[in-house]
């Protein structure tokens, strides 16, 4: 069992070969892979003992809050080159007794978590220590057991795969109808503006004239509308109660293809930027370091629950809730939204910038088009987590029994 290491040389995660998992990157039981952070071949070669394998079992060690403690995912036979960050830690199974999708289902049980929690101490962070780790006990149950959780965790982690293409599908369409696939967005080194065009826009960054981003503003402001045309900013004010739970969804919480978890918050521990309370249908969108397309569409069993002031939270008027997430999470639309930031530490976009974005809005059948994969790929993810909560229950039956026997 090994923990990563956070390089101070490494990149700012558009460049590099290799991918540094981190721990917002474990979500729902697998490795969330829409948002990667990319390090050197040479760092990664002095980060070698962490550097991971197929059947490797990552877990969380380290995180703000107690939920991301212990989140598990299992890494498939085949992978490309990945390390990870101190904040986690890698189980490699070198027993034939273990599965490693058993074992990390087995983690995410309430028996394997409840001893993972118990560890974890809150010392500015919640972690654990990587040789208390090694004290979690694994209920050791049949190999024929282990190969029925097996089975269905692959077929699992099919459903996800087959979410993530649908999802991709509809983000290539929008591209396609909106003219934004084949432009040439290469970097130029220099270009040059009048000083009334600085003045009439009101910037002078140079980084926001650059030719490839001029090129997307015009495509996008063809329509004569903004974000504001489509959609409504909702400000519903949250107010903690002692001793009321509520489920929280922050920052972390926003995954691929835009979903978001959340974790149960019990009023009295209401964290300061629990402020707003959101409604099915919703889109929420992180305007802090907008470039990591952390946008989510709210489902309808997600109606009432609270997201982190980190978030804006758009009520879509006249577009489809499904056609605002995946346009917000364009990376060339996303790369738009990151120049209308300030600050340098924590780089946020303002409600009323976030506002004026322009948007263009496709033909009626493009977006019933988007629509319908976006709702696919959701069943896909939702029958996902049925199969993993299915494993789940499936190996505490297993180990009661075993403990009854």
């Amino acid at each position: 069992m090994r923990s990563g290491t956070t390089p101070k040389d490494r990149g700012d995660g558009l460049e590099g070969e290799v991918i540094l998992l981190k721990t917002a990157n474990i979500q729902d039981g697998f490795i969330d892979d829409s948002s990667l952070f990319l390090i050197s071949s040479e760092i990664d070669r002095r980060m070698s003992n962490t550097r991971l394998r197929g059947r490797d079992v990552l877990i969380n060690i380290v995180g703000a809050t107690l939920g991301v403690i212990g989140r598990v995912a299992p890494l498939s036979t085949e992978i490309p080159p990945i390390n990870i960050t101190q904040a986690m830690a890698l189980i490699r199974i070198t027993s034939p007794d273990f599965l490693p999708y058993y074992v990390s289902t087995f983690l995410l049980t309430g028996y394997g978590k409840g001893q993972v929690h118990r560890m974890a101490r809150p010392m500015g962070q919640y972690n654990i220590n990587l040789q208390e780790l090694q004290d979690v006990q694994i209920v050791r149950l049949p190999i024929e057991q282990q190969r029925v959780i097996q089975k269905l965790v692959l077929a699992s982690m099919v459903q996800k795969e087959q979410s993530k293409s649908l999802y991709a599908e509809a983000e290539a369409l929008l591209l396609s109808e909106l003219g934004l696939d084949d432009l040439d967005l290469s970097h130029q080194p220099t270009y040059t503006r009048s000083y009334s065009q600085a003045w009439a826009s009101g910037r002078w960054d140079a980084e926001y004239f650059q030719p490839k981003y001029q090129l997307v503003l015009e495509i996008m402001g063809q329509s004569g509308k903004t974000i504001d045309n489509v959609a409504r900013l909702a400000k519903r004010r949250f107010e903690p109660r002692p001793g009321r739970p509520f489920q929280y969804i922050e920052i972390g919480d926003v995954g691929q293809a835009g979903h978001a978890e959340s974790k149960t918050v019990v009023g009295e521990e209401a964290p300061s930027r629990a402020q707003w309370v959101v409604k099915a249908g919703d889109v929420i969108t992180s305007t802090v370091r907008p470039i990591r397309r952390l946008s989510a569409l709210i489902e309808s069993e997600q109606d009432d629950y609270v997201c982190s002031s980190g978030f804006a939270v758009l009520k879509p008027t006249a577009i489809e809730p499904e056609m605002l997430l995946v346009y917000l999470r364009l990376p060339v639309v996303c790369e738009i939204l990151d120049l209308q930031t300030s600050a340098s530490m924590y780089p946020a976009i303002s409600t009323t910038d976030l506002l004026g974005v322009p948007i263009p809005i496709p033909p009626d059948g493009v977006r019933v088009r988007v629509v319908e994969l976006v709702q696919e790929s959701r069943r896909n993810r939702q029958e996902a987590k049925r199969l993993l909560e299915q494993a789940k229950q499936r190996v505490e039956e297993m180990v009661l029994g075993e403990e009854a026997s």
